[in-house]
C-alpha cells in the first residue's frame, strides 16, 4: 500500500486502465472471466456434497443448478410418500371407526363392555401416540431453548 502512495494520481489511473486493458483484451481472446472470479461454498453444502470451500463463478453455478434439482428431487419423492402414509392412515381411521360401529352396538347391550370400550380405546391411544408427543415435546423444547440462546447472544452483542 505504501508503493500506492508514493505513486501520484496520475500514474493510479494508468495503472487502473492498463489492468481493464488487460481485462478486456483477456476476455476478447477467450479466457473466461467466470473462472477467475472465486464463489464461497456454504459450510452445509460443503458437509453434504464434498465441494471445496471455494469454487470458480463457472462451477459454483453448474454445482448449484446440480444440488437444487437434487433437493427438489429428493423433497417431492419425501413429499409424495408423508402424503401416502397420511392416506393409509386415513384409511386405517376409518376402518378403526366403522369396525366401532359395527362392534358398539353389540358391546353396548353387555353391561361391563359397554361403557368400558370408549375408557380401553382411549387408553390404547395413550399408548400408541406417547412415544411420538414426547418426541414433539422434546423437540419443541430444544428448539425453544436454542432460539432463547440465540436470542441471549444478540442480546449481550447489542
Amino acid at each position: 500500500m505504501k508503493f500506492l502512495g508514493s505513486l501520484s494520481t496520475r500514474h493510479v489511473v494508468y495503472l487502473v486502465g492498463l489492468l481493464l486493458l488487460a481485462l478486456v483484451l483477456a476476455s476478447c481472446a477467450g479466457i473466461d472471466l467466470g473462472d477467475l472470479v472465486k464463489v464461497k461454498t456454504p459450510n452445509a453444502i460443503q458437509q453434504t456434497t464434498g465441494l471445496r470451500s471455494t469454487l470458480s463463478l463457472n462451477e459454483a453455478e453448474a454445482e448449484y443448478q446440480h444440488w437444487f434439482n437434487q433437493t427438489q428431487a429428493t423433497g417431492a419423492q419425501w413429499k409424495g410418500n408423508i402424503q401416502r402414509a397420511g392416506e393409509v392412515r386415513g384409511l386405517l381411521g376409518q376402518l378403526t371407526l366403522s369396525a366401532l360401529d359395527t362392534v358398539g352396538p353389540t358391546v353396548a347391550g353387555l353391561p361391563v363392555l359397554g361403557p368400558a370400550l370408549p375408557a380401553l380405546t382411549g387408553i390404547v391411544g395413550l399408548f400408541i401416540g406417547s412415544g411420538r408427543l414426547r418426541k414433539e415435546k422434546e423437540a419443541s423444547f430444544n428448539k425453544g431453548l436454542e432460539t432463547g440462546r440465540d436470542m441471549a447472544g444478540e442480546g449481550a452483542t447489542s
